[in-house]
């Protein structure tokens, strides 16, 4: 403890040292604190001793008052002056006075004692009361001065002991702050002072201090512990740094044997491209010594004369440059070809060096320099092969056209044979009932000759004309119902072609429009027992073609009662559902009836496909059913597969405007 102490006053002799900052900087707080503190105390003790003046003014009242009042009101003035006297004799009291009031409400003065001034620190006015009536004043001042001379002294004694408690407190702090800090610090300094890093030296223990668990340490032991920690490291590295140099020493031997037995040519090139140093290889390429090809320039031994100034160039432009084709001449006067690689070494913005690498890449040139003559004969092989297979493609471009002619031939041919088909069809169908009206015909041309014969010769009686009538209205009636059957096959096979120029676009309501159909079909519906049952939207549109909407509906409705339900018992009913998804119409119709024979339903909408051939049916509905659905509209029809009775599903776009 006395090495500390001695250690401690020779710290604060030290001349520039922190200690005088220390002590200057304590010194000036702590009595900075001490005034403020000693003002705020003399503050309160004057502010408590002027309270405790005028409490001594409040105490006068209940004690003074009434007896002065009473012999004020006997006038006995003796009294009055002996209790004045005994008043002014109070601690604190400067002035006291007696007054009374006349007849007109003035105070005349009776006694008073003490020292007047005109104005007093402390002052109170007394009334004096006798029998309820105020008969005079009590006058009372104090003085201040002892207060002001305890408070002079009392300031003088603080502030000696406060400085003396401050200079105390100022070295008890400066000490404790040496001993628990500054000597550690000194300890560190002087340490680092005498530290060898290249030396493994022993760890950094403060004084007093013994090694302690990690959790106990304070912020010096954490500092020193990290300071040994540095001094490990840095020793450390400093280790490894001197066996990296020694490594980098082994490596840089290396290199240089490495380059010494490279094959290629390895150089360094000053800015002015000098050679500064050059390996081995360029002497046996060159044949000069390697004393010969130093400070040479490098232009001049690499590259040939017409290169240089394009060489130049590209090595002034300081941009690397990879596999630089160059070709040079030897003492010999052979050409070789090398293959340069340049790499800078800069010292700032400026080259400091350039290294060059350059492989010898003649026997390389040689062998592609046959390649090329075996590629020149390939591309002569490939030319010859190329005519020739142009010359094949020609034959196959033309047997393919050939070909698509047969095909399309072929094509016209079907659509002819079906267009034979279709003619005979319509010949077959009208050959009947044209049949049945020329035989009429011929009758009646006959008739109208017997009955002219007749009548030229007046030979017409009244029976032949008789029985004339009812053959001549007999074939006229055959003649009628045959044409106009004639005239419902030819209408019908018109609409096959769908003639879309003939027909009005605008937008209608698919309610009302079949609503239409069934209403028109309403005799033939009652007369098969039917039941049809529509499923579709109040508010749906769509702009198109409302008469083959109608041919549609009345074309499967009239399928569906001359042939789903002719002969049939079971139930007669027929649904038509059309609703729209996805921005397209679909018409959904099925019956109950006793559908379509295996046989046909696979060319159900081909032309003159029926089951009544001979019995008043075309087979021409389904057909033209599927021409305004897919010709006209735009969709597809399909012919599902159902249970019971026949089941069709119509797709379409939906469309409620003009497509402009």
């Amino acid at each position: 403890m006395n090495t500390t102490i001695t250690s401690f006053f020779k710290w604060l002799r030290t001349e520039n040292s922190l200690s005088m900052r220390l002590l200057t900087y304590i010194l000036l707080s702590c009595t900075a604190l001490a005034l403020i503190l000693t003002l705020i105390q003399l503050s309160w003790n004057v502010k408590e001793d002027i309270e405790h003046v005028k409490r001594n003014l409040t105490h006068i009242h209940p004690v003074v008052l009434k007896p002065l009042a009473t012999n004020l009101w006997s006038l006995n003035h003796t009294k009055i002056e002996n209790q004045l006297k005994a008043m002014i004799s109070l601690s604190d009291m400067q002035y006291v006075r007696v007054s009374e009031f006349d007849k007109n409400g003035n105070e005349i003065l009776v006694n008073e004692q003490g020292l007047f001034k005109k104005d007093f620190a402390i002052s109170e006015t007394f009334d004096l009361i006798y029998k309820n009536k105020a008969i005079g004043t009590l006058f009372v001042a104090t003085s201040l001065d002892s207060v002001y001379s305890h408070l002079i002294k009392r300031s003088i004694i603080l502030l000696f002991f406060q400085m003396i408690k401050t200079m105390l407190v100022s070295f008890c702090v400066l000490f404790i702050i040496y001993y628990f800090v500054i000597r550690h610090v000194n300890k560190l300094a002087h340490y680092t002072h005498t530290l060898q890093l290249h030396e493994a030296n022993s760890d950094l223990v403060l004084d007093g201090k013994a090694k302690k668990s990690t959790d106990k340490n304070n912020e010096l032991d954490d500092l020193v512990n990290f300071f040994n920690k540095l001094r490990s490291r840095i020793f450390e590295e400093l280790t490894k740094k001197e066996a990296a140099i020694i490594a980098l020493q082994q490596e840089r031997d290396l290199s240089k044997s490495i380059i010494n037995a490279s094959n290629s040519v390895i150089c360094y090139l000053n800015p002015n491209f000098s050679i500064e140093s050059i390996n081995p290889a360029a002497v046996i390429l060159t044949g000069y010594s390697q004393e010969e090809l130093y400070k040479k320039n490098w232009l001049s031994i690499f590259s040939l004369p017409k290169q240089h100034i394009s060489l130049l160039k590209k090595l002034t432009r300081n941009e690397p440059i990879q596999n630089l084709e160059i070709k040079m001449q030897d003492q010999l006067g052979e050409t070789n070809t090398l293959l340069w690689t340049f790499s800078a070494i800069y010292e700032g913005m400026d080259i400091k060096y350039l290294i060059g690498f350059g492989h010898d890449i003649t026997a390389q040139k040689h062998v592609e320099s046959k390649i090329q003559r075996l590629n020149d004969e390939l591309e002569e092989k490939v030319e010859f092969r190329t005519a020739a297979l142009t010359e094949s493609h020609k034959k196959i471009t033309k047997t393919l056209t050939q070909l698509r002619n047969t095909q399309q031939t072929l094509v016209e041919s079907e659509k002819m044979a079906s267009l034979g088909e279709l003619v005979a069809g319509i010949a077959h169908e009208i050959n009947t009932p044209v049949g049945i009206s020329v035989t009429a015909a011929s009758f009646l041309a006959d008739e109208v000759n017997d009955f002219q014969n007749k009548f030229n010769d007046k030979t017409l009686s009244r029976s032949y004309v008789q029985k004339l009538m009812p053959r001549l209205n007999e074939s006229c009636l055959l003649l009628n119902s045959n044409l106009k059957r004639a005239a419902d096959l030819i209408s019908s096979f018109k609409q096959v072609a769908v003639d879309q120029s003939s027909e009005a676009y605008y937008l209608f309501n698919l309610s009302e429009n079949i609503e239409q159909v069934v209403l028109s079909l309403k005799h033939k519906i009652k007369q098969k027992q039917s039941n049809i049952y529509i499923e579709c939207p109040d508010d749906l549109s769509i702009f198109s073609v409302p008469g083959s909407f109608i041919q549609i509906y009345a074309n499967l409705i009239i399928n569906s009662l001359e042939h789903g339900f002719d002969d049939w018992q079971a139930d007669r009913n027929i649904y038509i559902d059309i609703s729209l998804k996805a921005n397209r119409l679909h018409i959904d119709y099925r019956d109950t009836g006793q559908g379509i024979p295996a046989e046909i339903a696979q060319r159900v909408f081909d032309p003159f496909v029926t089951t009544k051939r001979g019995s008043g049916g075309s087979g021409l509905g389904t057909h033209i059913i599927y021409n305004i659905v897919t010709q006209l509209l735009h969709g597809d029809i399909q012919l599902l597969e159902s249970e019971q009775g026949v089941h069709f599903h119509i797709s379409m776009p939906h469309q409620t405007q003009a497509i402009s």
